[in-house]
C-alpha cells in the first residue's frame, strides 16, 4: 500500500494490516484509487469518478496528528443510499487520548455505509468526508452512533481527530487488487 499518510510512521502499516487482516487475509495488494491532494478534493468528479465500484476499500484520513479511518467490503457508488454489510469497520491509529490502536465495529449493519455523488466516504453518522473537505469543516469524526467506541475511550466525539467537526489534511482510498 502506497500510503502518503502511513509512511510517516512503520507501526502504522503494522497496526492497519491486523485490521484488515480478519476481512481479506494477510497477502493483500492494495492500490490506489483516490488521494485527495493529489487528484483533487471534489468528491464528484474525483473520489467517485476513481472509486465507484470498487469492492473492499479502505479509507485513511489524517488530521494533524491523528489518523484514522475505515473499511468496507460493499462498494462505493455515486446514488445508492445506505449499504448494508456486517463487515465494515471504522479505525484508530493514532488518537486524541492516546489509546493504542483500535477499530470500531458497526452496530447498525444496515446503514453501514452511505453512498451518493454528494459525500465523498462515509460510515454510518460517525465519519464522513465531504465535498472539498480541505476547505470548510463540515466532515465529521466521531464514534456515537453507528459504530461501537471501545470501552476504553473516553469521549467517543473526540477521540479520532480531537474534534467532532473536522477539515482533513488528507485522504486516501485504496482497493483490494482483485487480480492477485
Amino acid at each position: 500500500m502506497d500510503s502518503n499518510i502511513l509512511k510517516t510512521n512503520s507501526s502504522y502499516f503494522f497496526h492497519l494490516g491486523k485490521f484488515l487482516e480478519p476481512a481479506v487475509g494477510n497477502n493483500s495488494y492494495w492500490l490506489l484509487c483516490w488521494r485527495a491532494t493529489l487528484h483533487g478534493w471534489d468528491v464528484r468528479t474525483q473520489f467517485h469518478g476513481r472509486c465507484d465500484g470498487k469492492r473492499d476499500t479502505v479509507t485513511i484520513i489524517k488530521k494533524g496528528k491523528y489518523v484514522f479511518g475505515g473499511y468496507t467490503d460493499i462498494p462505493w457508488e455515486s446514488s445508492g443510499g445506505w449499504g448494508y454489510t456486517r463487515k465494515a469497520f471504522i479505525f484508530s491509529i493514532s488518537n486524541k487520548e492516546e489509546l493504542d490502536p483500535f477499530v470500531s465495529e458497526v452496530n447498525r449493519t444496515d446503514r453501514a455505509i452511505y453512498r451518493s455523488s454528494r459525500w465523498g466516504p462515509w460510515f454510518g453518522w460517525d465519519m464522513l468526508i465531504v465535498n472539498n473537505a480541505n476547505s470548510n469543516w463540515d466532515s465529521r469524526a466521531l464514534l456515537v452512533n453507528y459504530y461501537y467506541a471501545p470501552a476504553a475511550v473516553q469521549d467517543p466525539d473526540t477521540v479520532l481527530a480531537g474534534a467532532h467537526d473536522i477539515s482533513p489534511d488528507e485522504v486516501e482510498v485504496f482497493y483490494l487488487d482483485p487480480t492477485q
